[in-house]
């Protein structure tokens, strides 16, 4: 009797998946600029997001002298991360702001007049749509009132976090979501403070915090501040020191998808190599988690 071959009855062969476009093959241990010529240029550039693969970084572009603000997109291809071009819902009329990725949908903050005809910052979203994006829908709740509302960042288990002024100052809030929606939202213990604190970004797995404040004691004039959650609390906020802040202003903290790189605005010397006597550009910069050291 002939022997019965089996052929392919195996597991497939498995093909480790690509590392994305933003990952780097040594370990950034000290803020290292950002895609130089591409996404961070001569003009003020900030608030960086990417798409779940990695491969599009979606950020914001100013005037030079900051009297415009866009929203643009920047596609790796070739090896290389493109030249940023605006995206259709944002032209510049309005102060669109702090886009944040999650899933199908872009999360924004702008000032563009809600159906009330108020102007002052919200939250707003565009969605995806194979290759269009839906127009801009408001987000009611928490995240848009009253007073002003910016910076969303949101983990992968829905809770929200974003930047109010609605007590009188920058104050940190964290909003859970109900369904498809953000109704309330509170302060976080430990770290809002009677200072200023802003631009809060939460890594994907929800466990740390960098956020903005001007706490005395810091490196510059805007320095970043890390919290991690630990055993249902969050610690006491921690500079996060010279290696990573610089004496200039220091913002707009976000995460990498797979939560393993801290992006950041640095008006440091960069593109630009110094300033004039105004306020510097500010560029994107990249480091590991790992070196935060929290």
């Amino acid at each position: 009797m002939l022997a019965v071959v089996a052929i392919g009855c195996g597991a497939p062969p498995t093909h480790p998946r690509p590392p994305p476009p933003y990952a780097v093959a040594e370990p950034l241990s000290t803020p290292r600029l950002f895609a130089r010529g591409a996404i961070s240029t001569e003009l003020p550039e900030f608030s960086i997001s990417f798409s779940a693969d990695g491969a599009t970084a979606y950020f914001d572009r100013a005037a030079a002298d900051r009297s415009k603000f866009e929203i643009v997109a920047s596609h790796f291809d070739h090896g290389a991360w493109q030249p940023a071009a605006p995206l259709p819902f944002s032209t510049g009329e309005y102060r669109d702001v702090d886009p944040f990725v999650a899933g199908d949908r872009l999360y924004f903050s702008s000032n563009r007049p809600r159906s009330d005809g108020a102007t002052d910052f919200d939250t707003w979203y565009v969605e995806r749509r194979g290759e269009r994006w839906s127009d801009a829908i408001h987000v009611a709740g928490a995240p848009s009132g009253p007073g002003t509302q910016v910076f969303v960042s949101i983990a992968r288990d829905g809770m929200m976090y974003f930047q109010t002024d609605a007590t009188g100052s920058g104050d940190i809030y964290r909003a859970p979501r109900v369904g498809d929606a953000y109704p309330t939202a509170a302060p976080i213990d430990g770290i809002d403070t009677p200072e200023a604190e802003a631009n809060p970004a939460i890594s994907p797995d929800g466990t740390l915090l960098v956020f903005v404040s001007e706490r005395a004691g810091g490196s510059g004039r805007d320095d970043l501040y890390a919290s991690r959650f630990r055993a249902g609390a969050w610690s006491q906020p921690r500079n996060l020191g010279p290696a990573i802040n610089s004496p200039q202003a220091d913002f707009a903290p976000a995460f990498s998808p797979d939560g393993k790189y801290l992006f950041f605005t640095s008006e440091r010397p960069g593109v630009v190599p110094a300033s004039d006597g105004g306020r510097p550009p500010g560029d994107i910069y990249q480091v590991d988690v790992a070196a935060l050291g929290i």
